[in-house]
């Protein structure tokens, strides 16, 4: 089964995206190990870009960028950073 860690600082949505991901079979967690980062890009204290650079440093795991920020700019840098997919809220 895959681990899922969710990076999102709107709690309701953050606790949408777990029900929807532990009715598929997925389990999300906040701690190492996991399979996979469901990473926001506006949070409070540190972008979702910076994070992902620091996942980077350490891990091949796979990140996707949930966003609202939808720009061409802010889509490249999100793949120049380290991250596999980038999708634009809402979803």
């Amino acid at each position: 089964m895959k681990r899922i860690k969710v990076v999102e600082d709107d709690e309701a949505l953050r606790e949408e995206i777990y029900i929807l991901l532990e009715r598929n079979g997925f389990i999300p967690v906040k701690e190492e190990p996991y399979d996979l980062v469901l990473l926001d890009v506006n949070l409070p204290g540190e972008s979702g870009f910076s994070i992902c650079r620091k996942i980077r440093e350490k891990s091949k795991v796979p990140v996707i960028f949930l966003t609202a920020r939808n720009t061409p700019e802010d889509e490249l840098l999100g793949f120049a950073v380290g991250g596999d997919d980038y999708i634009y809220k809402p979803f």
